[in-house]
């Protein structure tokens, strides 16, 4: 299929789609696949500070538009949700091993089931003094690849699977921890995701099929420690003693500091996050040295209808480029969102990822780094019909600026995807 027609079916697609909303007199309200469904909110620090997560869809305030639940809520506030998400991506020059990397977490060439997502969870309430809540997330897919971690699903020296033996289709535990809080302080402790970056793995929290080379290649998924935070009007901040990026218990850690705050404006529309991981981590020497980061995101409500977030990332490592040089990697990302209706919503995505040293990157015609410039333009569709169901049609168009060709079986330096996904809550 050469990229005419995949341009031409993507066209299509979005023309048929745009029909059938327009076609429907009184579309089924749409409540956010987040907590929060009224508050147009656009920033966030990962899938934790729900209150700053970014949400395009309808703006539903009443209880008739609430997502059925396949569990009722047990006794003591306990609560069983989840989704299952299951997509395609084809691509215009078809690898012959299927793979679309660096693109990820869709990389390959087919129709996979993503995220079969369960989480159990006591909400914590602090509205009458002291209270404990906790929660635990489990992953099976193909995305649960990107969350295993050494000491829980690998080994401890990383180097194989505990349990997990099939090539793409996996099991994870990319949170589990217990939380305490009086008034607007808590504390969790255990394993729990990132503060760091917009994107986040829990794939209702997106608005996109694909993920930024940011959040795949330059930011940690997870940690393991202890996170303080304290909430004030408009303003929480937080701080947190860690072991490190994406790690649960390793042969030799390092202990590492992560601070940062979320605010709102007084009028809500605008929004700016703020995060620094600083500790020590495993280098491409295989030794330890300090390795820090830092990511800002920027929100503003730029009328009812459309929304703008900015990201910028920094990051560095002492000795990762090689003895004595230190590895860079850094970038901005862009995106717009347009509410089209209660049900539909138009969104764009604009990356620019640095990898100055070739050591975040994989050229994955080799497996080894590349060091240049990642570009990705993604367009895309949300189409919540219901509550529950949300369909995300997307369109992406990624170009290398460096030596070597990281697409296309390294055949090519820029490549075009078309994929879609369905998310189904329950």
């Amino acid at each position: 299929m050469n990229d005419k027609s995949l341009w031409s079916l993507a066209l299509v697609f979005t023309v048929a789609c745009a029909t059938v909303g327009r076609a429907e007199d009184d579309p089924a309200p749409v409540i956010s696949l987040s907590d929060e469904s009224v508050e147009p909110v656009l920033a966030s620090f990962g899938g934790e500070q729900e209150e700053f997560r970014k949400v395009v869809d309808g703006k539903c305030a009443t209880d008739q538009c609430e997502p059925w639940r396949l569990f009722p809520e047990l006794p003591g506030g306990i609560t069983i949700t989840g989704w299952i998400e299951a997509g395609g991506t084809a691509a215009a020059d078809r690898p012959t091993n299927r793979f679309v990397r660096p693109v990820t977490f869709n990389d390959r060439e087919e129709v996979v089931v993503n995220q079969f997502y369960s989480v159990v969870e006591r909400a914590l309430d602090t509205s009458c003094g002291w209270d404990v809540g906790g929660r635990i997330d489990i992953l099976f897919g193909t995305d649960a690849r990107f969350t295993e971690v050494r000491g829980l699903e690998l080994e401890r020296d990383g180097s194989a699977s505990k349990w997990n033996n099939h090539r793409f289709y996996r099991l994870s535990t990319p949170q589990a921890y217990v939380e305490f809080g009086v008034g607007s302080l808590s504390a969790k402790v255990g394993h729990w995701y990132t503060t760091i970056g917009y994107e986040t793995v829990t794939a209702p929290d997106n608005f996109f099929y694909s993920h930024a080379y940011a959040m795949a290649y330059g930011e940690p998924f997870t940690h393991t420690g202890v996170l303080v935070n304290y909430d004030m009007d408009g303003l929480s901040v937080y701080g947190a003693v860690h072991n490190g990026w994406d790690n649960f218990d390793s042969n030799t850690e390092r202990a590492a500091l992560l601070a940062g705050f979320n605010w709102t404006s007084t009028d809500e529309v605008t929004t700016l996050a703020f995060a620094l991981s600083t500790g020590d981590e495993l280098n491409g020497l295989g030794v330890y040295s300090e390795r820090s980061v830092y990511s800002i995101v920027f929100g503003r409500q730029l009328s009812d209808k459309i929304q703008y977030v900015l990201q910028h990332d920094n990051a560095w490592q002492a000795d990762d480029g090689g003895a004595n040089i230190d590895a860079e990697w850094y970038g901005v990302n862009q995106y717009l969102f347009y509410d089209i209706n209660d049900c539909w919503a138009l969104g764009a995505r604009l990356e620019w990822f640095r990898d100055d040293d070739g050591v975040r990157v994989p050229n994955w015609a080799g497996n080894t780094g590349t060091s240049g410039s990642y570009y990705n333009a993604t367009v895309g569709l949300n189409w919540k019909p219901t509550s529950n169901l949300a369909i995300r049609p997307e369109a992406r168009w990624d170009w290398f600026d460096g030596t070597g060709n990281p697409y296309a079986d390294g055949q090519r330096n820029d490549q075009f995807t078309a994929s879609f996904d369905a998310i189904l809550l329950f």
